[in-house]
């Protein structure tokens, strides 16, 4: 039996935090997503593969927002990372503020969304590294949502705070290669190549992704990288994984589903398959690390097992926990959806 801990997914009420990036012209995911649903969603998934069982789901910040990340903590039954203003002053009072709250033993880390900040090396500001060295006192991962151009800015941060894991989200977005575009699961505006939009090519993309892996407290989802149609898709995940595991080895590499934006593709069924039937060459001892032990040390699951039991959410906080219309499958787009400007991912 294969058990499989979700090292990426997302939840929102929007009545709370709004998200401005999602309107009507992305049908798939233009309603609110909630932790039963997540968990109903990956079951089915997993039921539909023999052998397979999904464990716990990590939940990510998708705003830059402190209420977002009570709101998560109130309800998450696994690790969150949340959001922290890390250039703030006072970000250590406000760390331990947040372990404080309903739910706080859960934080596992923090994340910034800096694909999409104003300032286009905010990772690299004096005031970021304050922060980050109050996020390895206390033990937090620091998880890097980037764009492919911005590695080179990630293994700088890594050097900088050897102390400190730091996670790859989405192998770092991959640009188009010879295959199919990713879907740009953070915001790029869609998968780039050299010349456009200034994000590098393949190669860059794979030589830098090298370079950071050799920074060996640095770890990296394989997640985000799914498109529209199922050949297409599986033909992407051979060749962005490829040099995944060449980079970080197995043993550095987490299943993440991306879930929701991945209804953006073909669903987190499909794309469960697609992991599983690339992870399928590798070793029980590799798949095993991908599929749970990666993530389970990085974001303290034991930890997190252990902690009191979650508070029933306030009143008014209704959405992140409560029953949602059941997934459906997506309906017909263009192959390859253009993602907002922004998304979180």
């Amino acid at each position: 039996m294969r058990t499989l801990v979700d090292s990426h997914a997302h939840v929102w009420n929007r009545a709370r935090t709004p998200i401005d990036w999602i309107d009507e012209s992305l049908p798939e995911i233009d309603r609110d997503f909630s932790v039963a649903e997540l968990d109903d969603v990956a079951g089915a998934a997993a039921g539909g593969s023999a052998g397979v069982r999904m464990g716990a789901a990590v939940l990510v910040q998708a705003l830059n927002d402190a209420g977002e990340t009570r709101d998560l903590l109130a309800t998450a039954r696994g690790p969150v990372v949340g959001w922290v203003d890390l250039a703030a002053h006072d970000v250590s009072e406000r760390l331990d503020a947040t372990r404080e709250l309903p739910g706080g033993a859960r934080l596992a880390g923090i994340r910034h969304l800096a694909h999409v900040d104003a300032d286009p090396e905010w990772l690299l500001r004096p005031e970021v590294g304050r922060g980050l060295e109050a996020l390895a006192e206390r033990g937090l991962v620091f998880d890097l949502v980037v764009r492919a151009w911005q590695l080179p800015q990630a293994a700088r941060l890594a050097d900088a705070h050897p102390d400190l894991l730091f996670v790859l989200d989405h192998l770092g977005q991959p640009p188009a290669g010879t295959t199919d575009a990713p879907l740009d699961t953070d915001g790029n505006g869609g998968g780039g190549s050299a010349g456009g939009d200034g994000a590098p090519g393949f190669e860059r993309w794979a030589a830098d992704l090298r370079a950071l892996a050799r920074r060996p407290n640095v770890r990296a989802k394989v997640s985000g990288v799914a498109v529209r149609g199922a050949a297409a898709s599986a033909a992407r995940l051979e060749r962005v994984g490829a040099v995944g595991l060449e980079a970080f080895g197995p043993h550095r590499l987490m299943f993440g589903s991306d879930w929701p934006l991945v209804r953006l593709a073909d669903g987190y069924g499909a794309w469960l398959e697609q992991y599983l039937a690339w992870s399928s060459v590798l070793s029980h001892d590799e798949r095993r690390s991908i599929d749970e032990l990666a993530a389970t040390e990085a974001y303290g699951l034991g930890r997190v097992a252990a902690a009191p039991d979650r508070p029933a959410a306030p009143d008014s906080a209704p959405a992140l926990d409560s029953a949602a219309a059941p997934e459906a499958a997506p309906a017909p787009t263009a192959p390859h959806p253009p993602r907002p400007q922004g998304a979180a991912g």
